[in-house]
């Protein structure tokens, strides 16, 4: 972008002064005074006469010598061939050589125009207008809906909508059930919603009991206008508190329904139990887990096999839907349903009941000792059939 001659001797004028006012000299008795202006204004223009950037303020202190402004109130306006993209509000700023440095202080917020906006705020940062450039430090967020990005630095190309987020980057689900990562480094296209961050990923999901769980992949990538993260293989889930582990392969966090889900096969285990599955979903608005295929839980005196599993963390209700087969060692029993409901105890192990529908159970009993051998008409009989 080429850049035409910016000067606050024309400010001068728009703020309603007497040219005879606008002295640029000293003599060597006297200091030079800094001018204070009504308004201040600076814009530039681009090669074909459109706007590129614009800063106003109700209020300025010039040193003619120094080329350094004081404002207040700043509002600025950022613009890409000639259209409105972004624009700019701090508390106070000090405007260096005419517009080439503007150090920005107080509550600095930039917001984006057009059918996805976001916005950045921030407590200090740097303005290159000619540059293209917004640096920002002291933790600034950037948000667009309910996925919020921080970082201690945040560089803003303003020409590629490209945020460049590096010390401690996070990525944060707002509301209730908070979810959080911490990234090496994050690039973050904004105007896209394209999302690339480096590994790695550390996460905290917080629960609605208060309590946590922690989850980790090595590497993210997503799209901040989809509201969806997709976590790069190996996931796993870690719930202290219950005692259970979630090995997954690529998941995806959908920000917007609270949903963490997979369609690839994963295993995990709880206590002393274990299950494994073809996907799952982890509904945080209603607080339930479901293996979406193949669900098999494996416990050390029982065993269950369904299409569906269902399971309620705040109520600990478990549903076994389609095709249920439930297995016990006592007796070698053999229990098949379309449904089976259970409850998972504070051992981690799940108690079935049968809810009441149709059933077909098939047991065998032990044969009594020190029996006489058995004639051939009376061979040992087959499992009972319930």
């Amino acid at each position: 972008m080429s850049s035409s001659h910016t000067s606050l001797a024309t400010t001068c004028l728009a703020a309603g002064l007497f040219l005879s006012g606008c002295q640029f000299g000293s003599t060597p008795e006297t200091p030079a005074q800094p001018f204070f202006f009504r308004a201040l204004k600076l814009e530039q223009r681009d090669r074909l006469g459109q706007p590129s950037w614009a800063l106003q303020s109700p209020e300025a202190r010039y040193d003619l010598g120094r080329r350094v402004a004081q404002a207040r109130d700043l509002q600025g306006q950022l613009f890409n061939r000639g259209q409105l993209r972004y624009r700019l509000n701090a508390t106070a700023g000090t405007v260096l050589n005419d517009g080439e440095i503007v150090q920005l202080e107080g509550q600095i917020k930039l917001e984006s125009y057009g059918n996805n906006p976001f916005t950045i705020r921030a407590r200090r940062g740097r303005w290159f207008p000619n540059r293209n450039l917004l640096e920002l430090d002291y933790r600034p967020i950037a948000t667009q809906r309910n996925l919020q990005l921080t970082a201690n630095r945040l560089r803003f190309l303003i020409d590629q909508d490209k945020l460049e987020l590096r010390g401690r980057p996070e990525l944060q689900r707002s509301g209730e059930n908070a979810l959080k990562l911490e990234v090496r480094s994050a690039d973050w296209f904004a105007a896209k919603g394209d999302l690339m961050a480096l590994g790695p990923v550390v996460g905290v999901r917080s629960l609605a009991n208060k309590k946590e769980q922690r989850l980790t992949s090595p590497s993210l990538t997503g799209n901040s206008i989809a509201q969806k993260l997709l976590l790069a293989a190996p996931v796993r889930l870690v719930d202290t508190e219950k005692g259970a582990v979630l090995n997954a392969l690529e998941t995806t966090v959908d920000v917007g329904q609270e949903l963490i889900v997979s369609a690839l096969p994963f295993n995990g285990s709880m206590k002393q139990a274990r299950i494994s599955g073809g996907g799952f979903q982890l509904h945080s608005r209603t607080q339930t887990a479901i293996v979406t295929s193949a669900c098999f839980l494996q416990q050390p005196t029982d065993s269950i096999g369904a299409n569906r599993c269902f399971w309620n963390w705040q109520t600990n209700q478990v549903k076994a839907r389609g095709d249920v087969t439930l297995k016990r060692q006592a007796n070698q029993q053999l229990t098949r349903a379309k449904q089976i409901d259970g409850r998972l105890g504070d051992d981690g192990l799940v108690v079935f009941t049968s809810p009441g529908g149709r059933v077909n159970t098939q047991l065998r009993l032990p044969a009594k000792s020190k029996s006489p051998a058995p004639s051939p008409a009376r061979q040992q009989k087959p499992p009972i059939e319930l």
